[in-house]
């Protein structure tokens, strides 16, 4: 995609994080934004001068991802106030840290639900309008330890790894089919700070990252429609060591580097 300007842009969880960072950025270079998110009173206060003050439009609705017809009468309510969307940004999600047994069993669903189903919902409905646009783009967000292990985080790490098996799946099918007008960007960060991640210990060489620095990563992936966007630097390198690595060995490069024992310090969400 060559030029951001006039293209419209929704985004899931975009109320704050990541996701409000991203509006921000394709405000920026001239995108309307469209955000979707279940905060319903952030999209009832319509608190969007932030990004309409960078010369852009901002519309506002509240979604629940899981909710599969939810998300049918959402788009038909876009068409009418907006116009088809030209990029999908799937960047909703939910992570809850402890012990496996010890989360209850409706929070390892939910996680499933937003993280996974939540990105398969939203291209089940979605999907077409993007193909019919002259070029169009989807970026999902799923997340570096969808590579490797995550004690503690086991359903936060399975559900993100899922997002890139099915994008990289979707993207294939899409090509076969000849539909090579549209992009798509797979963004595997580590933690992000953002507040989903509060208390986390960090890994050796690998930071905490800040929403503004992923953000531009994402508006460069899209421009340049680069396949994968894997921050911090180290996280490039993972799935090489793990392919050419004995398990034995990688699990002790995760127990020493500390990726291994980082979730066990999750405190919760700060708000």
């Amino acid at each position: 995609m060559k030029n951001l300007k006039n293209k419209k842009v929704l985004i899931t969880g975009g109320a704050r994080g990541i996701g409000k960072q991203i509006a921000i950025e394709f405000a920026k270079h001239g995108s309307d934004i469209i955000i979707c998110d279940l905060d319903k009173s952030y999209i009832e206060k319509n608190n969007f001068q932030d990004i309409e003050e960078l010369g852009v439009s901002c519309f506002g609705y509240h979604l629940d991802v899981t909710n599969y017809n939810e998300i049918i009468k959402i788009r038909k309510k876009i068409l009418n106030d907006v116009g088809a969307i030209d990029i999908l940004i799937n960047n909703a999600g939910v992570v809850f840290g402890g012990s496996f047994l010890d989360i209850p069993i409706e929070k390892h669903k939910i996680t499933y639900d937003v993280n996974t189903q939540g990105i398969v919902n939203m291209l089940h409905v979605f999907l077409n309008d993007l193909i019919k646009q002259k070029e169009s783009h989807i970026v999902n967000i799923a997340s570096a330890s969808g590579f490797t292990s995550l004690p503690n985080g086991t359903t936060y790490a399975s559900s993100k790894a899922a997002v890139t098996s099915f994008s990289e799946s979707l993207i294939n099918e899409l090509k076969q089919n000849n539909h090579h007008h549209v992009g798509m960007s797979i963004v595997c960060p580590a933690y992000v700070n953002t507040g989903m991640f509060d208390g986390v210990k960090e890994p050796l060489f690998i930071p905490m990252l800040r929403p503004e620095k992923l953000a531009k990563k994402i508006i460069k992936a899209v421009l340049k429609n680069k396949r994968f966007v894997l921050e911090p630097a180290f996280i490039k390198f993972i799935p090489i060591i793990k392919a050419l690595s004995p398990n034995s060995f990688f699990d002790f490069l995760g127990r020493v580097l500390g990726g291994y024992s980082s979730m066990k310090f999750w405190k919760g969400h700060k708000k």
